[in-house]
């Protein structure tokens, strides 16, 4: 999953929403703490989303492989031919 697809920035803005929160509406918060509490969320959701993609998607599928059927010896000297 991509860092910055939408799915993980929106996640991540959920998660970190009493931050922002605090950071941007009531200035409770300096704005550098709250960028960096977003960039976390982002980070951790990016992984979590990712662990969730790789046990959801299916298996590879399994490929058989044939074998290349035996060389057939030629008639030589010390082989008879067929009589």
């Amino acid at each position: 999953m991509n860092l910055a697809s939408a799915p993980v920035l929106g996640l991540a803005a959920v998660a970190a929403s009493p931050a922002l929160y605090q950071g941007f509406v009531t200035g409770a918060l300096p704005l550098d703490t709250t960028l960096i509490r977003y960039l976390v969320a982002v980070v951790v959701v990016w992984a979590g989303l990712s662990v969730m993609a790789m046990l959801v998607q299916p298996s590879p599928s399994t490929t058989t492989r044939l074998d290349p059927p035996a060389p057939v010896d030629p008639p030589g000297p010390e082989s008879p031919g067929p009589a």
